[in-house]
């Protein structure tokens, strides 16, 4: 098992890990874009359909060209923490608050998660329960913080504790069960 100091080192590491690969375009976030969540799609973390629930979801692409839609900002948070999938990640999505509605997010409006800040411990719920709410804005996200409670953190300021302690009334594994993440970061 990883100590919290390894993880700390793997998720410095991770920005950087963007700019390895194979290819001339796999250090490019433009080469992998989001593609549009359909009602067939599945939740890559819990299985679950991802269409049909409030709240900003989030895409993982992956080096190898695939995207792995997740059923929220959470589920793709606890699949990108643990060891292995970091190396497999060429930029991770989520949809931008700023640019698109809680209830009904728009596939047009994702942000590059690492740019995004993120307000935890608010109010919302979305298709799992508490989930970071990310905004391109910084105006934006501190604004949704006054409407609905929370604090904002930029995206290297979270980890698995700070998620479960903004949501103490729920689930510790955020509806999944055994699927948390093994470590934090």
């Amino acid at each position: 098992m990883a100590t919290r100091r390894q993880m700390l080192c793997l998720m410095a590491v991770l920005p950087a890990l963007k700019l390895v690969g194979c290819g001339s375009d796999a250090g490019d976030p433009a080469a992998c874009s989001p593609v549009r969540i359909a009602d067939d799609h599945d939740c890559a973390l819990c299985g679950m359909t991802i269409n049909h629930y409030p709240g900003p979801k989030a895409q993982a692409c992956l080096r190898d060209g695939r995207v792995l839609p997740f059923c929220s900002v959470r589920d793709m948070l606890s699949w990108a923490w643990q060891p292995e999938s970091a190396p497999r990640i060429r930029v991770l999505y989520v949809h931008d608050l700023s640019r698109t509605d809680w209830d009904q997010p728009a596939d047009e409006a994702y942000v590059d998660a690492s740019h995004a800040y993120y307000v935890v411990g608010h109010q919302r719920r979305g298709a799992m329960g508490h989930s970071p709410a990310p905004f391109s804005g910084q105006e934006d996200a501190q604004s949704f913080a006054d409407a609905h409670g929370g604090r904002l953190l930029a995206y290297a300021e979270l980890d698995w504790e700070t998620l479960q302690a903004a949501d103490p009334g729920g689930d510790p594994m955020g509806g999944h069960g055994g699927h948390a993440p093994r470590h934090g970061h």
